[in-house]
């Protein structure tokens, strides 16, 4: 005789607004809304994933499955490692729920927002919860994101294109620290000329630089080809407005290891190492060596001055890449004792 089959552990992602009705899945949701969110609204003023996707999930399993998964995976590397279980199990869901996904997911249809925005939360749980980037999730969501034209989308749903600039980064993130080509050919999505906020500059010089990964490791490139970057680099820093430059930069202001840049606001400093490299403030005999070091400097000391996780966790792909041009021994060691002292908050 067979035996019953043991209960769930935890109420299963089908129906959303019965499973909050159990407290601990309620403060999961709760932690995802205000702790993880901001990290994926740093290039959108509207906030997509603070607001948009908890209300979607309200009523759909898949990004409800998803934002469990994740705010449970962070608690159990911050605060409450009890909390893997809960973790494990939406996050089985999550899986089970995408292979169930019709064809329709892919050309363009409404669903494509909320599941390319739930794959992106899934990358970050993949980051937090193995030792070994797998990479899986972040692979699987190419044809979501590779046909996306982010301008279109910007203009007809700002939820799909949230997705889009957060699977850019976290496809430029992983690049740079494998040193491999995005898996998004850029090539036939233009640059934005139009920017209604701050964070659309960032979304603009994510795009530039996803190019310029394309072309750095996918073999030598060309002059022509630096030229058009450089280009597109140059014009972009035209149009950017003064309020991006920094209201105080100190040459080393932590620990007096590093460089402290102090911003307007968050999306400016990831945006700022791109303007040290244009004003070109290195000195004309400067050798290569004091270039690259003096621009990974800037880049770790902008993401730590902000002392805030939704920079810091943006900025670890371009901090992995240029930490090692830094030779003075005492700015290594700063830049690992911070990053260190970040998994308290980031995981």
């Amino acid at each position: 005789m067979l035996e019953p089959a043991a209960p769930d552990p935890f109420p299963t992602p089908e129906h959303p607004r019965d499973a909050l009705k159990t407290p601990l899945i309620a403060r999961y949701f709760h932690h995802y809304i205000t702790t993880i969110a901001p990290w994926y609204d740093l290039s959108d003023g509207a906030l997509a994933f603070t607001t948009k996707l908890p209300e979607t999930a309200l009523d759909t399993p898949l990004p409800f499955a998803a934002i469990i998964a994740v705010a449970a995976v962070h608690t159990s590397q911050t605060t409450a490692p009890s909390a893997k279980p809960a973790a494990e199990f939406y996050h089985g869901h999550c899986v089970r729920l995408l292979t169930e996904l019709t064809d329709d997911v892919g050309d363009g249809s409404s669903a494509d927002g909320f599941v390319l925005s739930s794959v992106c939360l899934l990358r970050s749980y993949e980051i937090l919860s193995e030792e070994v980037d797998p990479n899986r999730h972040l692979r699987g969501a190419y044809s979501l994101a590779a046909y996306r034209n982010p301008v279109t989308d910007h203009q007809a749903s700002g939820f799909r294109a949230a997705g889009f600039w957060n699977y850019l980064r976290e496809d430029i993130t992983f690049s740079l620290f494998q040193r491999c080509p995005l898996k998004m050919d850029l090539e036939q999505v233009p640059p934005p000329t139009r920017h209604d906020t701050d964070q659309g500059y960032l979304n603009t010089v994510s795009l530039i630089l996803g190019r310029v990964i394309n072309a750095c490791f996918a073999g030598p490139v060309t002059t022509e080809e630096w030229r058009l970057l450089l280009g597109m680099l140059r014009d972009w820093i035209s149009h950017l407005p003064a309020r991006f430059r920094p209201y105080l930069r100190e040459d080393r202001g932590l620990s007096l290891a590093l460089p402290s840049v102090w911003m307007l606001q968050d999306c400016h400093d990831c945006a700022s190492e791109m303007r040290a490299f244009i004003d070109g403030s290195m000195e004309q005999n400067a050798t290569k060596e004091d270039v690259l070091e003096n621009l990974a400097l800037e880049i770790c000391g902008a993401a730590f001055t902000s002392n805030n996780p939704s920079v810091i966790i943006n900025a670890f792909g371009p901090m992995a890449f240029c930490a090692r041009f830094i030779r003075g021994e005492a700015s290594r060691q700063e830049v690992v004792r911070r990053a260190m002292a970040c998994k308290r908050t980031t995981g």
